[in-house]
């Protein structure tokens, strides 16, 4: 008899929820860097570079946003950590969502005339705490706000199936495409939309991380609901079990 979608341990690792908040990552830079001053709310790599252009042309605004989307992006990663440590419950990676779900309901109300130092860190700073609190997909690492490393992962996946046989390469290079391929289509999706809702797309991203850590709250429940029947047999007790 298979089990129910809700009895595996480690949900917070299910492939749907890595692609979907990935489709998530891809969507809010290519807002950012669209429509809010060129800047990458979450690729990190790309600030640097950018940074460090600003200062080599004496650009102080510019300047200015990418480091505090640096710091912000730091401050998110902080957090999450500590949450991590000092949790009293299972429900934690969803609290980790509620401030880029807010962040990006109220600055799809600022206009583009707005210091993007008001956007663009915020932002960072939620996508931060996105990216750490979900960071496997089925046991293995990944990155759900940008594609680099993914992009990586997915190559040697094929390459190890297909020069070497390696069928835990095919399992790897398959969940890894998943991966860039909703980075890429959110994206091309976000770029699309910005010529018709302008500010507001990125309303967009709320409602859709609403939704699904919705869908992941209602597993967590069913879960905790399922751990308490007693024909149910716990093989391992942690403080990741029911997450």
């Amino acid at each position: 008899m298979t089990s129910p979608i809700y009895a595996r341990s480690h949900i917070y690792q299910y492939r749907w929820l890595a692609v979907a908040f990935t489709f998530c990552g891809g969507y809010i830079d290519a807002y950012t860097y669209g429509l809010r001053g060129n800047t990458l709310a979450a690729g990190q790599t790309g600030n640097i570079i950018f940074f460090s252009l600003e200062l080599a042309q004496h650009n102080l605004p510019g300047l200015i946003t990418k480091l505090l989307t640096f710091l912000a992006f730091v401050l998110g990663l902080v957090a999450v950590s500590y949450f991590r440590v000092h949790h009293r419950t299972h429900y934690w990676r969803i609290a980790s969502l509620f401030p880029i779900i807010i962040i990006c309901l109220v600055i799809g109300f600022v206009p583009t005339t707005w210091s993007n130092n008001l956007v663009v860190p915020p932002l960072a700073f939620g996508m931060a705490m996105l990216n750490l609190a979900f960071d496997k997909i089925e046991g293995a690492g990944y990155n759900n706000v940008f594609s680099t490393g993914n992009l990586k992962k997915a190559v040697i996946g094929w390459c190890s199936y297909f020069f070497e046989g390696d069928r835990d390469g095919l399992k790897a290079a398959i969940n890894y495409t998943w991966l860039v391929s909703a980075f890429i289509l959110g994206a091309v999706l976000s770029a699309e939309i910005q010529r018709v809702w302008g500010v507001a797309t990125i309303w967009g991203a709320s409602v859709f991380m609403t939704v699904v850590s919705g869908m992941y709250a209602f597993l967590l429940y069913r879960r905790n609901q399922y751990t308490k029947n007693p024909f149910y047999l716990a093989s391992k007790k942690d403080d990741d079990h029911l997450n």
